[in-house]
């Protein structure tokens, strides 16, 4: 019986987490009151308000003489003209899409070259006179005068 309970403390012992102490904090919110702090407006009021006599500067600066258009309807018109251009680039691209697609189907449609060029017409007859079967040669002379017609 002694040693079931030693082991059973033991093992209680073992299983039994130790949580690490939290260190005392000194920290305490009993202060002195700080000084009122001096606020000044700020960025966010400044900001807006330095903008409202520079927008009327930049106003009377772009402002048009009698046979200009406005500023704006100039950029306006700007970046029309450059839409214009990529249209009509655009346009350009699809006619020649198209007609690459055209030459293709017409490639893949035509009948392949039907004669073999040669560089010498020799090469018809050229083979081993040994071991061939009487009657297996046919007569090529004429394609042979053929090719030395074509190569004069």
């Amino acid at each position: 019986m002694q040693s079931l309970r030693r082991t059973v403390v033991s093992t209680a012992r073992k299983g039994r987490t130790t949580l690490p102490r939290q260190p005392r904090r000194y920290a305490h919110d009993e202060h002195h009151h700080a000084q009122p702090v001096n606020e000044s407006f700020g960025k966010g009021f400044w900001i807006p308000i330095a903008l409202i006599p520079l927008g009327y500067g930049l106003y009377q600066v772009s402002r048009y003489a009698d046979n200009e258009k406005p500023l704006l309807t100039r950029v306006i018109d700007k970046y029309t003209e450059l839409q214009e251009q990529r249209a009509l680039r655009n346009d350009l691209h699809v006619q020649m899409i198209e007609q690459a697609g055209a030459d293709r189907v017409l490639f893949n449609n035509t009948r392949p070259q039907e004669f073999i060029d040669l560089r010498f017409p020799e090469i018809m007859s050229a083979g081993s006179p040994y071991n061939v079967p009487a009657g297996s040669q046919a007569n090529i002379s004429h394609v042979i005068a053929k090719y030395r017609k074509e190569q004069i």
